[in-house]
């Protein structure tokens, strides 16, 4: 009986110790005669349940132990633990603490600290914060559930799944789903490598900015900026305040910089920069873009290329360093010594040598000192052969090519409808311009017109031939003919020049009366722009007209012979030299004539091909 009504105190006993641990401080009159309060029941801790549960005296008030499967509750915030000591307001949680807050926040620890009346919570152990995708590693954690602001400042870790972010200390703002990271800050992704001081993360837009110097890696390059953002969502990255990188032996600036993972492209925008020390190549312009997969690359505005062989300006360049290939958009120039040239656009390939220019070209060849002006211009940088065609500035292909030389502190300028010029041979720098048809020379001393034309830097001669006419060279008041033509430039004077075949060399004064010298071949020597001397071989004839002491003519001299040399002076001949039985004669002007002068066989006074002025070069 005695031990049966033990039993039934016993069995008492535990059911008022789970009501009590069922309602708590909820019934205080149960230990203390106080009058009842009306409590808050929405703010404050509620137990849900617990195996077992308990009161205890401390410091004078009662203290509540729940053990075995513990369930709180404040608002729609819910907490898991194995033991729960609560007192007022604040309650002492551990083993296997969980915190619920809604059904996106949960936080797992050892043990904790849960303020009831300022609604915040100290964790501690090994603690997990889950938001979504996103993981919080930490040992100690500070959390605000009224704000869901969660601070930790002895090392965490984020983690959401491919992507780890771990700092000294941050901040992690879950309303706003913003995390700051702040202190030896190290963020890895299969992409990348981050290393900064502060930073900031967004778990929804999986978006990072940069608040310091960061370092980032990334597959061989690195990249440092003090400020942008990182959307690791569709890798794409924006890098401003001294951004800057590094790959495979390249580095790079500029005011803001941007990559696009999804395309592989970096974008480097104002005052970009980029060398290659091992390649000696630099680049500065506007803006560089530059495709890691293609190895493309395109540089707009005020751009200057340079590398250990040629240097590029202009406002657009294409490259492509794999299949070394460039392309100018707009006026560009490209200095590959010894030549330069310019043009409204030009295509280059650097590894066949192969390059075509367009509009208003203009080739300069330092070596040999020449320009030449065209409209299109196709030529290879390894054989350094040229063709050139087309007007420069005219429309499209209309008007002709045009060369231009320093001679004698003078210009020569010659034009013809196509000029190609190329290396003789691989062990040399002696070039040879071809010149056709059509050709025209122009020099304030110095004119020609012929069918086509060569000039051999070798030799320094210009060989004018025949075709349909014949080649003609005006000096002063003389004309040369024949079939073929041989001039040669000697320290950029005019130094000899040969008529081959069908000689004729005439000179007027006035236009009126002529001086003419035929033969097969003729030499002519100059000295100071001038001649001075001429050799007539085979079959020579000379009719030249004798003056006075005031100008006026006496008579003409007629002059037969295999071979005669004449001397020249202030334009007029001054001796004649006759070989081989000479027959001459002279005829004084009352019975040679006034009016007309004498011609001999084959004499013509060509005028209407002579150019006067540049622009006889130019017009078809």
């Amino acid at each position: 009986m005695k031990n049966d009504m033990l039993y039934k105190n016993r069995k008492y006993s535990r059911v008022v110790l789970l009501l009590l641990a069922a309602f708590g401080p909820a019934c205080p009159g149960i230990f203390a005669q106080k009058p009842t309060v009306a409590q808050d029941t929405t703010s404050k801790i509620r137990v849900e349940s617990s195996v077992i549960g308990e009161y205890f005296l401390r410091n004078g008030r009662y203290v509540q132990r729940l053990t075995d499967h513990v369930r709180l509750r404040q608002d729609s915030t819910l907490v898991f633990c194995d033991t729960a000591v609560i007192d007022q307001d604040d309650a002492t949680l551990s083993g296997h603490v969980l915190i619920e807050q809604g059904d996106s926040v949960k936080i797992f620890a050892d043990s904790a600290f849960y303020f009831g009346l300022t609604r915040q919570s100290d964790l501690h152990g090994e603690v997990v914060l889950i938001n979504g995708r996103q993981q919080l590693f930490t040992n100690r954690l500070h959390y605000d559930l009224e704000n869901k602001i969660a601070t930790y400042r002895e090392g965490a870790t984020l983690s959401n799944g491919k992507s780890q972010l771990t700092s000294t200390y941050g901040y992690y703002h879950i309303r706003e789903k913003e995390v700051y990271f702040k202190g030896e800050v190290l963020a890895t992704d299969p992409e990348f490598t981050l290393r900064t001081d502060t930073m900031s993360f967004n778990t929804e837009t999986q978006m990072v900015r940069f608040l310091a110097p960061t370092l980032i890696s990334q597959r061989g390059s690195r990249i440092y900026c003090e400020g942008g953002f990182y959307d690791i969502e569709n890798n794409f990255a924006e890098f401003d305040q001294n951004p800057q990188y590094e790959r495979d032996g390249q580095r790079g600036r500029s005011r803001k910089m941007r990559y696009n993972g999804a395309t592989k492209e970096y974008i480097l925008e104002g005052d970009a920069y980029i060398e290659e020390p091992a390649a000696a190549r630099e680049v500065r312009a506007e803006t560089i873009r530059f495709n890691t997969d293609t190895e493309k690359a395109v540089f707009v505005g005020n751009v200057d290329y340079r590398d250990s062989t040629q240097a590029i300006t202009g406002h657009e360049v294409r490259y492509d360093s794999r299949n070394k290939q460039y392309q100018l958009t707009g006026r560009g120039r490209v200095s590959d010594p010894p030549n330069i040239i310019e043009a409204d656009s030009i295509d280059f390939n650097n590894e066949l040598g192969n390059g075509l220019a367009l509009g208003n070209v203009i080739w300069q060849d330092t070596a040999s000192d020449y320009t030449l002006l065209a409209y299109r211009m196709d030529y290879n940088r390894h054989t350094e052969y040229l063709h050139a065609f087309g007007g420069f500035g005219g429309p499209g292909v209309q008007g002709r090519p045009l060369m231009k030389s320093l001679v004698n502190n003078d210009t020569l300028y010659m034009s013809a409808d196509t000029l190609t010029s190329f290396k003789l041979d691989t062990l040399s720098d002696d070039r040879l311009l071809l010149a056709y048809p059509d050709v025209r020379i122009f020099k304030t001393d110095l004119q020609a017109a012929c069918d086509s034309l060569t000039f051999s830097s070798a030799d320094s001669i210009f060989r004018f031939f025949k075709l349909s006419r014949l080649p003609i060279i005006w000096s002063d008041t003389s004309q040369f003919s024949a079939d073929t033509i041989r001039l040669l430039m000697k320290d950029k004077r005019v130094d000899r020049i040969w008529l081959r075949q069908n000689a004729l060399v005439v000179n007027s004064a006035d236009g009126q009366m002529f001086n003419q010298i035929k033969g097969r071949n003729n030499t002519v020597f100059f000295s100071e722009n001038e001649a001075r001397e001429m050799l007539v071989e085979g079959n020579a004839q000379a009719l030249y007209y004798a003056l006075d002491d005031n100008g006026a003519y006496l008579g003409v001299n007629e002059t037969e012979c295999s071979e005669m040399r004449l001397y020249f002076g202030n334009n007029q001949v001054e001796g004649i030299r006759f070989y081989t039985e000479p027959k001459g004669k002279f005829i004084p002007m009352k019975t040679a004539g006034n009016r007309e002068s004498k011609k001999l066989e084959g004499f013509f006074w060509e005028k209407a091909r002579r150019p006067q002025s540049l622009e006889d070069l130019l017009t078809p």
